[in-house]
């Protein structure tokens, strides 16, 4: 692959070669920098800016659990084998 200095050696002779290729070099980092500013642009999300959730549209992954607490597999209520308290029943309430 040839080097920018070879490629404007070869067209010494031809300014308007020398011209559009330097029009092309800048364009070319123009584009550069538009592409990595639209690229972090939309790599923001709502976990990581000022943005509110209804404008995520593009997520690759899935927000980590709030909770890294594990479930215990009991039900929930009062347990077997638990010695429960209840009011009795009375023959004249108040």
């Amino acid at each position: 692959m040839l080097t920018r200095e070879e490629i404007l050696a070869l067209c010494a002779s031809n300014p308007e070669v020398i011209a559009y290729i330097v029009s092309l070099e800048t364009q070319i980092k123009e584009l550069t920098e538009r592409l990595i500013a639209l690229e972090s642009r939309l790599n923001q999300n709502s976990r990581n800016s000022s943005r509110p959730p209804s404008t995520d549209f593009f997520i690759k992954e899935k927000p980590n659990p709030k909770s890294l607490r594990k479930k215990s597999g009991k039900k929930p209520g009062g347990q077997d084998g638990h010695p429960g308290t209840t009011l009795e029943m009375v023959d004249h309430p108040e």
